[in-house]
């Protein structure tokens, strides 16, 4: 059972201020502290992202889900060894105790090529992205709007940071070279429970922070703090803002990392694009100081971002074969 959010659990904050280092920011940075702590969702209106750039992305996303189910299976995530292609409802991975999805999905990376020294070298999580035939213009909207994504992430970034009581700029190190992710998602139109799947199952972002661009289908939910599923409607012009798993740890579990899930109860189809702000791949990640209290130690181990999503993203989705890892995947969820 679900009821509607009011906004005094889901808040809306205006982002118009956040740069300019002023009284208004002040108040927008208080607003984002209460929302993470309290909360962990907001809606961020006045984000400075180009209505095109929103209006294109969910074009395209049209224009792909509606090609032959033959010609994206061409772009199975399983050919990949970064987990970047299609993925069709229901699939997972190493994890077959997982609860099933009933959504399908397009993943995309930072687009690298052969000659990235980090490709060269092998790195686990860098490479290219499998792009579609036959859709003109797909490749460049996305990448235009992974491009907007970037900016806006960076600005949420120090807005964070000084939210937390740090520098502008002291997340930024984390982030030079990061292993962000978009996502086109398909809700297929549901009349009924489906094989036990809703949607998106219940389940938190394993990153510092996700911006969600939804439709006017709705079907988000968040869990609040008494254990009741709140519906988060879709507002016009906004983002979703949500607390990933890697700013409860950062924070010593101040922030709020809020479970939340989708079910499309429209009876029509829904479409979805998170980006996903995660860190770079060698970003060591531990409690920051100011949230430890005197004489306690903190409530998480540092964990090595890389090595921590790399093994999230095999126990949730399949793995090419050169990609098969030993190392225990870890128990947190992601979209």
């Amino acid at each position: 059972m679900s009821r509607q959010a009011n906004f005094s659990e889901i808040p809306i904050i205006s982002l118009s201020a956040l740069g300019r280092g002023d009284e208004a920011e002040a108040a927008t940075i208080e607003a984002i502290r209460r929302a993470s702590e309290e909360v962990g969702f907001f809606y961020a209106k006045d984000h400075g992202v180009s209505d095109g750039l929103t209006h294109d992305i969910f074009t395209q996303c049209r224009r792909f889900f509606e090609l032959p189910k033959e010609q994206r299976e061409q772009l199975r995530l399983s050919n990949s060894a970064c987990f970047r292609g299609y993925l069709s409802v229901g699939e997972r991975g190493a994890n077959l105790e997982r609860p099933r999805d009933l959504l399908e999905s397009l993943n995309i990376g930072p687009e690298l090529g052969a000659d990235d020294p980090f490709v060269q070298a092998g790195k686990p999580l860098h490479g290219g992205n499998q792009w579609p035939a036959g859709l003109p213009g797909f490749k460049e909207t996305l990448l235009a709007y992974y491009a907007g994504m970037e900016a806006f992430g960076q600005r949420l970034l120090q807005g964070f940071a000084l939210a937390a009581g740090m520098p502008r700029d002291a997340l930024d190190a984390q982030y030079r070279k990061p292993l962000t992710q978009l996502r086109l998602l398909h809700y297929p139109a549901q009349q009924a429970i489906v094989d036990n799947m809703l949607g998106a199952r219940a389940h938190r972002d394993v990153g510092l922070f996700t911006i969600l661009l939804q439709d006017g289908v709705g079907g988000l939910e968040v869990c609040n703090a008494a254990g009741e599923w709140v519906v988060a409607p879709p507002v016009p012009d906004t983002f979703v803002i949500n607390v990933g798993e890697m700013m409860k740890l950062i924070t010593n579990d101040h922030y709020a990392s809020a479970l939340h899930r989708v079910v499309n109860r429209s009876g029509r189809e829904r479409y979805s694009v998170p980006f996903f702000f995660n860190p770079d791949y060698d970003a060591t990640l531990s409690a920051l100081p100011q949230f430890i209290a005197a004489n306690e130690a903190s409530r998480f181990k540092p964990i090595h971002a890389g090595e921590h999503m790399f093994n999230f993203y095999r126990n949730l989705w399949p793995s090419a074969g050169s990609t098969a890892a030993s190392t225990p995947a870890p128990t947190v969820a992601a979209p």
